[in-house]
């Protein structure tokens, strides 16, 4: 099975950046426990005060896409359609 990095930029709503760095700090700790989570980490971009990015290294696609839709994840939708403008999911191959 092929390893899944991802990287993914996210949008946060004006005037609601420290909010969401606190509540994706709290769900990334989660994330962090989750199996095949290898690597999961936020990064505040400093060309674009208002852009999150995350970096994910994942074990499989398996692993990913059961992340993607267990409780925690699912928990954590409602919180970012209040706090997030938009985001952008890259995934990517290792060369």
């Amino acid at each position: 099975m092929s390893k899944v990095f991802l990287f993914v930029a996210i949008s946060v709503r004006d005037g609601k950046f420290d909010e969401f760095a606190s509540a994706l700090s709290k769900h990334i700790q989660v994330i962090r426990t989750e199996q095949g989570c290898e690597f999961i980490d936020i990064y505040r971009d400093t060309q674009q005060s208002n852009v999150v990015n995350v970096w994910e290294i994942w074990s499989s696609r398996a692993d990913w896409d059961a992340h993607m839709v267990n409780e925690n994840s699912k928990a954590w939708r409602p919180v970012a359609a209040e706090l997030v403008h938009g985001e952008t999911i890259t995934v990517m191959d290792e060369i």
